[in-house]
């Protein structure tokens, strides 16, 4: 069964990437893209930096996000992680999910996770990208070190663990919470169309372009 704290973490990262709205018409159109991925994996970077970053710029207004820094890891018996691309990932991960729980304003987190993941460099490149972001890294470092990353590294791995299908792929891509290879596939090569195909709601000019 999933936890109240799960949920609640899962509810606090998607809020922390949703644009405010026009109103409650606007909020139901919109159309939910989750993504499991992992910050130090080639494809991820890909998909982020290529894909999603972009498309958030132009189409954030009708999109949920909600990304999860996790993928192929596992939690050790001793509480702590392992993760495909080794112990920077998972320093990494826990970095950029910090930054979803501490970051309230959505333009400045998704340029620091774009950061992030565009310079490859995991918790190396996390001071610089959030003075590029004008996110407080104190704030990232604090959650880090406290415990309270941890425990949300822990949520995800348990929201990622009751997935259907499991997870066999990063980055593993859901639309409006399911997931299909088609989407998966699609959405790597052009999430714009998936996004605007998917999308009820009056056509926005970045769809008509």
């Amino acid at each position: 069964m999933r936890t109240a704290a799960a949920a609640t973490s899962s509810l606090l990262l998607l809020l922390a990437l949703t644009p405010p709205s026009n109103g409650v018409e606007a909020d139901a159109a919109r159309v939910r893209v989750t993504v499991f991925y992992e910050a130090l994996c080639p494809d991820s970077r890909n998909f982020i930096v290529h894909q999603l970053y972009p498309v958030w710029q132009d189409l954030g207004n009708i999109m949920n996000l909600d990304l999860h820094a996790f993928g192929k890891a596992r939690e050790t018996d001793a509480g702590g992680f392992t993760c495909q691309h080794g112990e920077r990932e998972c320093e990494a991960n826990l970095m950029l999910t910090c930054a979803q729980s501490v970051v309230r304003d959505p333009q400045a987190l998704m340029k620091f996770i774009h950061c992030v993941m565009q310079r490859y460099e995991g918790v190396d490149g996390g001071l610089l990208c959030a003075n590029d972001s004008g996110v407080d890294y104190s704030e990232v470092r604090e959650c880090m070190s406290s415990g309270a990353g941890v425990r949300l590294q822990h949520d995800i791995g348990e929201k990622q663990a009751q997935l259907n299908p499991r997870l066999t792929y990063v980055p593993w891509i859901l639309l409006n919470n399911v997931f299909t290879a088609k989407t998966l596939s699609l959405a790597q090569d052009d999430l714009r169309r998936v996004v605007c195909n998917a999308y009820r709601g009056p056509t926005p000019k970045a769809c008509e372009e």
